[in-house]
């Protein structure tokens, strides 16, 4: 097989807009991944308008997939007493479907001139003066390679083990559940109307993180997600019918249909990595930990990363220097770009997860405090709210309602 500028190991949003933008920079580009596509995957499948803000050029690709827009959201506390309605105004986001919207955006690398090898597995590297991708189908060489497979990226392991990142455990990896069941465009506008309002719901039976329902144009994506210290304790199949029967009952989920059964995928909700280069070797999206520790989206911030990591790229080989001290000016940019915003949500998290009750109560007396909960939730917007106004808010509210749960 041919050289490569670069082989991108992933083709999800983030593996795939690296080689999107590293093959229309002129580059040499390979993208393996071991799916055949299209494929699924566990996901909400919500966009926020900043991908499209953030990356323009991808813009012709997207839109297409759209299925329809969520206006508002409505955040509903455990006890269910409690709900905040948020409306989005001008940053409304896009539900798409990924099993679509991934194969567009693997498309888009192929049209910008990216090699696609699907049905392909990375199975091992080799760095000997450039690196060589071992595959079934043959060894693919390339002068920098980029790790893009998720939470158990065999490269972001190599990378951790060089750079002394230790491995994440259960209470830093969450397992988001899912399904997408056809309810038909009718009862969709009866349930969700014009606004295909979202709806999520914290500690669904006491598990520590959400369920949600995201309404696109005739399927509903329904799922709940945890840490997986908390997933393991707990019988998902009774979780799982519990949840689609408050749905039945509130009128969000037809009467008559069966349950669908469910799938899932891990998420790394630690935050993202303190390294995330070694020499020829950079990691992007889910295999860096770049996930929101509150909602667990990471599609922005992959395909953003993807995006930063080609100027690197470029830069290292314009000049030779493939070091993981060169390979840094990538780290150093996506933590410009999103790495605060990224630790502010890590600590709100906390605070939110552990007290959803309080906060959501707190949304409904505060509008301030309910523009602030919902916006870090659902991440509509750019970050850069800090930690500090969040939390100064929510004590303030705590000394303003000082009798929480009795009215």
């Amino acid at each position: 097989m041919s050289d490569y500028d670069v082989v991108v190991c992933g083709g999800g949003p983030s593996g795939a807009t690296t080689a999107f933008y590293a093959a229309r920079a002129g580059l040499r580009v390979a993208l393996v991944d071991r799916a055949k596509f299209p494929r699924d995957k566990a996901c909400g499948g919500l966009l926020t308008p900043r991908v499209l803000n953030e990356l323009p050029e991808l813009k012709p690709f997207i839109e297409p997939v759209i299925e329809c827009a969520s206006h508002d959201v409505r955040l509903y506390s455990p006890s269910l007493k409690y709900r905040i309605d948020f409306d989005f105004g001008p940053h409304t986001p896009w539900n798409v479907r990924r099993e679509i919207f991934d194969n567009a955006l693997l498309e888009a690398a192929r049209d910008a001139g990216a090699e696609v090898f699907t049905g392909t597995r990375a199975s091992s590297f080799d760095f000997n003066g450039g690196v060589t991708v071992t595959t079934p189908q043959g060894d693919l060489t390339a002068q920098v390679v980029v790790g893009a497979m998720g939470p158990n990226d065999p490269l972001a392991q190599l990378m951790r083990k060089a750079r002394g990142v230790a491995a994440w455990h259960d209470g830093e990896i969450g397992t988001a559940l899912m399904w997408e069941p056809e309810v038909g465009r009718d009862f969709m506008e009866h349930a969700f109307g014009d606004k295909r309002s979202l709806l999520v719901h914290f500690r669904p039976a006491g598990i520590e993180g959400y369920g949600w329902v995201f309404p696109k144009d005739t399927i509903l994506n329904i799922g709940f997600g945890g840490y997986n210290s908390t997933i393991k304790s707990i019988n998902v199949r009774e979780i799982w019918k519990g949840y689609l029967e408050l749905l039945r009952n509130d009128g969000y989920f037809p009467a008559g249909d069966p349950d669908p059964p469910v799938k899932g995928a891990p998420l790394p909700l630690s935050g993202p990595l303190r390294a995330t280069t070694m020499e020829r070797t950079l990691i992007v999206g889910d295999s860096a930990g770049m996930v929101s520790p509150l909602s667990g989206e990471g599609i922005y911030y992959g395909m953003h990363a993807g995006k930063l990591a080609v100027e690197t790229i470029q830069q290292a080989l314009a000049t030779g220097d493939f070091s993981q001290k060169a390979l840094d000016s990538y780290h150093r940019a996506w933590q410009h770009a999103f790495g605060q915003e990224l630790r502010d949500l890590a600590f709100f998290a906390k605070l939110a997860l552990k007290f959803p009750e309080r906060m959501v109560y707190y949304g409904t007396r505060d509008p301030k405090m309910c523009e602030i909960f919902a916006d870090l939730f659902l991440g509509v917007t750019p970050g850069g709210l800090g930690k500090r106004k969040p939390v100064a808010r929510a004590l303030r509210n705590v000394i303003r309602y000082p009798y929480f749960g009795w009215g």
